[in-house]
């Protein structure tokens, strides 16, 4: 099954919005990227997996992590109308002005508030 054309605008404009937030500290929003029980796995940065809405906000606030974030080359991969996965790319700009480079490899799931990340796991390209 194919997301439809506006599914795939809704999960673009998600995976989008991932970079203001955290480029904003705009925690409170987290909610409007991910599921209330989301997973987030950015282990390959040396951070521990955590579940959790509260529990992501506090890595990403405690964590040291780059400070502008890119989120390109989004490509969905169809699924079903209720679950599809979706890669992506991350550019991250660190305080030093290196740049990192990361995939995103999420399972997005619909919500009654649209589309939301479910399970995020980071890879190291660079």
């Amino acid at each position: 099954m194919h997301p439809t054309h506006d599914d795939i605008i809704e999960i673009e404009r998600v995976l989008s919005l991932w970079g203001h937030v955290l480029d904003d500290r705009a925690w409170k929003r987290l909610g409007e990227c991910l599921t209330n029980d989301a997973i987030y796995d950015a282990s390959v940065y040396g951070f521990e997996p955590v579940q959790g809405i509260d529990m992501i906000e506090t890595m990403l606030r405690d964590g040291e992590h780059a400070v502008a974030h890119h989120v390109t080359n989004i490509v969905v991969i169809p699924g079903d109308t209720e679950v599809t996965h979706v890669r992506s790319k991350g550019l991250g700009i660190r305080h030093d002005g290196t740049v990192s480079s990361a995939t995103y490899h999420d399972e997005m799931v619909r919500t009654a508030d649209g589309w939301r990340v479910a399970v995020r796991t980071l890879g190291r390209m660079g």
